[in-house]
């Protein structure tokens, strides 16, 4: 009996690298068929064979509402991207003349439908148009803009290109430069990262935009001089901002585009220059608000060094007040009418045979 209890031990240890390496191949053929059924899924419904990538693929071909809180009055913001993850674009898109490039400022998620100051430049030239823009764009994002995804949609022949930028760089010269890694071009093309992205936006329900959910709710302070490490601001100039608007020079030029580069405003409330003085109205922002104005003037020297380039100062010459912006550099309303009349007198030589 105890020979034979023993023999069952020995017998049932034996067995149990058996029994391992069968559930071991089960789980890997379980999880063989889930990659293949991705795979398959992937190559049916991706974008891996189109021609162009948007670079937030999950708002574009969709309607959004928000119920806007951020300035007054309060209220319902529609916001419309087409299939190209174009805004703002009313004809054929054959028919475009001038693309507009650039971060949140750019895109104006919350500002609604027919008061962007796209909508505004529209209104008063009757210049065709398409808003391109992708909140967060840096200078390295305005040169991916281009060559995976503007350039590469069908029929589309814009002969003018605006960059509206500066804002979103000058947060960035204390890092190393941008670059664009694996999971950044793979994302836009999955259909599985596409389809999880809106269920999630889906399961978020009604959005309801205000500044304390962003964390917009600061209120300007004691002005302090604002100042920056010239050697820092000058190390981000050559080794990433002014190679990325030679490229996208560069690219406009091989492509017969003309290019304009216009500086973008900020809140008067918050910051403000005085003769070569930069004042701050938070001690968060002053940097930022110091490492501006070298980008700034970056921008249109390097503009003036190609005869297709036209530089646009917005930001040093048009006067704003608080009222015209929800926080530190996004618009109202009040703020986008402004800067689409005033670039509808600048850019009047677009509509020129």
């Amino acid at each position: 009996m105890i020979f034979g209890f023993s023999s069952y031990r020995v017998l049932r240890k034996l067995a149990l690298p058996d029994r391992t390496g069968r559930i071991a191949r089960v789980i890997a053929v379980n999880i063989g068929l889930i990659l293949l059924a991705c795979c398959a899924v992937e190559l049916v419904f991706g974008n891996w064979f189109l021609p162009y990538v948007p670079p937030q693929p999950s708002m574009f071909d969709r309607r959004m509402v928000f119920a806007q809180e951020l300035y007054e009055p309060h209220g319902e913001v529609i916001y419309v991207r087409d299939k190209y993850g174009l805004r703002g674009l009313k004809d054929p898109i054959a028919r475009v003349e001038l693309v507009t490039v650039g971060g949140s400022t750019t895109d104006q998620q919350f500002i609604t439908e027919g008061e962007t100051w796209q909508d505004v430049l529209h209104a008063r030239t009757g210049i065709v148009l398409a808003n391109a823009g992708v909140p967060g764009m840096t200078s390295h994002g305005h040169v991916l803009a281009l060559q995976d995804w503007l350039h590469r949609i069908p029929a589309l022949h814009a002969k003018h290109y605006l960059h509206y930028l500066d804002v979103n760089d000058a947060m960035l010269h204390p890092f190393a430069p941008a670059k664009d890694g694996w999971a950044q071009q793979l994302r836009p093309r999955s259909a599985i990262w596409l389809a999880l992205t809106k269920f999630r936006l889906q399961l978020a329900g009604p959005i309801v935009v205000n500044h304390a959910a962003f964390g917009w709710g600061a209120r300007p302070g004691p002005w302090i001089e604002a100042k920056i490490d010239p050697a820092l601001i000058a190390h981000y100039v050559e080794e990433t901002f002014k190679p990325n608007l030679r490229r996208l020079l560069d690219d406009h030029d091989r492509h017969g585009e003309s290019t304009i580069f216009v500086t973008e405003p900020v809140n008067p409330a918050f910051v403000r220059r005085e003769g070569e003085t930069v004042f701050a109205a938070l001690p968060g922002i002053a940097e930022w608000a110091a490492a501006l104005y070298p980008l700034h003037e970056v921008t249109r020297d390097l503009c003036r060094e190609s005869p297709r380039c036209r530089f646009v100062d917005l930001a040093g010459t048009l006067a704003f007040r608080p009222a015209d912006f929800y926080d530190v550099v996004h618009n109202t309303p009040s703020g986008s009418r402004k800067i689409g009349e005033f670039l509808a007198h600048e850019l009047a030589f677009v509509r020129l045979p």
